[in-house]
């Protein structure tokens, strides 16, 4: 088994501003949730430890600021990152509208790695603006995988991670399968 040190998964989360990824990073890592809009600037890091295919594995998230003002800097966090989660509103449709800007973001920085569609605030239904059947679309069309999430509720938090790493997992015993052949 593999040590702590030795996996490491960097992701990056990107999407429009307020649309909850600091809240989705810190409810993951810290178990916390915070009612007040926590503004990033630049990037924030968030890390813990999960189980993967019974491996411990550290994944340190690179929450990046949503706000245009930030796009000259934002590309120097990609680099290295082994997998990306691109956050939209349910409640929001313009932060829906901007996740093809947000893939090609990431496809521009880090070619081949897995990306998650997250839709955030599963908690606002009842404000919902972005059906589940576009959002599973938009995820079909980007080779992405879909879940839908609520930072404030707990509901499916910890799922946007773990599923995104075993993806990655997958990716790495991929390559080191097709090395071995060689």
């Amino acid at each position: 088994m593999a040590d702590i040190t030795d996996i490491v998964y960097k992701i990056i989360i990107v999407g429009d501003a307020e649309v909850g990824k600091t809240a989705l990073a810190r409810r993951f890592t810290m178990d916390q949730f915070d009612e007040s809009y926590l503004f990033t600037l630049g990037v924030d890091f968030f890390a813990k430890e999960i189980k993967v295919k019974g491996n411990r594995v550290k994944i340190v998230i690179y929450d990046t600021a949503g706000q245009e003002k930030f796009d000259f800097i934002r590309g120097l966090y990609f680099e290295g990152a082994a997998g990306a989660v691109v956050a939209y509103d349910i409640t929001n449709r313009q932060s829906f509208k901007r996740v093809g800007h947000w893939v090609q973001q990431v496809l521009q920085h880090c070619k081949g790695i897995p990306i998650e569609l997250v839709a955030t605030k599963l908690d606002l239904e009842d404000q919902r603006t972005v059906t589940i059947k576009e959002g599973e679309k938009q995820a079909k069309q980007n080779k992405m995988i879909f879940i839908e999430s609520s930072s404030k509720e707990n509901v499916n938090v910890n799922d946007v991670f773990q599923r995104l790493a075993e993806q990655i997992w997958k990716q790495y015993e991929k390559m080191a399968s097709s090395h071995s052949d060689e």
